[in-house]
Order: structure tokens, then C-alpha cells, then sequence
């Protein structure tokens, strides 16, 4: 996916995949890259991401409910609480895990070739334009990301009280 929307991009002038459907766009991916390095360069550092974010998020969030909720017994955060808590847990997981997403994005750009590991591409990266380069793009993911999560803990929290009073009847 990384490679199609790098390739769509105006600052692309040699483009590898216009015109193409999805499918042959995965052939020719196949074909030029292989199919190890075309579809799975990056991998690691996808993983790593993922580890991360949820581990901050999940860390995160339950540790604001329990602090701002006001009665310890109950089965359910307030709705704005469960927004605000998974929304802030979100966001502080987008800024600290924002390098390791630099360094996948790259792994898995046009441009994956010219990395042997995510190690070289992170190092490249502070080369060429310092270590803040590693936090391009933060904010906007950052704002995103509040959405997102605080989104996903709220109806999580919601839909599990419909579920357990429903079955429970």
C-alpha cells in the first residue's frame, strides 16, 4: 500500500504503477522486487510499531480511568471519560512511537531498497536530516490518532455494557 500511494505522489516523476490495477500492481511489486522484499520489507519495524501503540495505549488508558473515575465499583467509565482517556493514551502512543513509523514508511517506500535494515534506515535518516526528521508528520497523526482511539476505547466500553446486559438478561 505504501509503495501505490508513494508512487501516486506529484514529487514522484517516474512513476512505476500509473495506470495499473491493484492486481497488477502486485504483480509487477512481484516481479521488480521479489516477492519477500516487495511485500514484506518493513516488517519488523510494523511489528515494533504495533507493540508500542497498543502497549502505551492499553497502559494509557486504563491508568487514567482509574485515576479520574469517580466511583471505583462501577463497570463502566463515563462516555466523555473513556474519550478523553483513550484520545490521550492515542495521542501520547502516536509521539513516542512516531520514529518507529518514520523508519517503517521508508522501509516500505519506493525507496526500501537502498535499506538493509530498519537500523540503517533510521541511521540514514538522522544523517541526512537529524533526529527530529524521525517526528515529521507527528502533529497531524497526532490529532488523527486522538480520534481514533478515543473512538475505539468509548464504543469498546459501550458496545461490552450493551453485550453483557444483553446476555445477561
Amino acid at each position: 500500500q505504501i509503495k501505490l500511494v508513494h508512487d501516486a505522489s506529484p514529487a514522484v516523476v517516474e512513476k512505476r504503477f500509473k495506470g495499473m490495477g491493484f492486481l497488477a500492481a502486485c504483480r509487477e511489486i512481484a516481479r521488480t522486487d521479489g516477492f519477500v522484499n516487495g511485500f514484506f520489507c518493513g516488517v519488523a519495524p510494523a511489528v515494533a510499531k504495533g507493540a508500542v501503540t497498543n502497549g502505551v495505549r492499553f497502559f494509557g488508558y486504563h491508568g487514567i480511568v482509574a485515576r479520574f473515575q469517580r466511583d471505583d465499583h462501577a463497570a463502566m467509565p463515563p462516555a466523555a471519560l473513556s474519550m478523553a482517556a483513550g484520545g490521550l493514551s492515542g495521542a501520547v502512543s502516536a509521539v513516542i512511537s512516531q520514529p518507529i513509523d518514520t523508519v517503517k514508511a521508508n522501509m516500505m517506500g519506493l525507496d526500501a531498497a537502498r535499506y538493509p535494515s530498519s537500523f540503517h534506515c533510521a541511521r540514514a535518516i538522522v544523517r541526512s536530516d537529524g533526529v527530529w526528521a524521525l517526528w515529521n508528520g507527528v502533529a497531524p497523526r497526532t490529532g488523527r490518532v486522538f480520534v481514533e482511539v478515543g473512538l475505539q476505547f468509548t464504543l469498546f466500553e459501550q458496545i461490552s455494557a450493551l453485550v453483557d446486559r444483553l446476555f445477561d438478561s
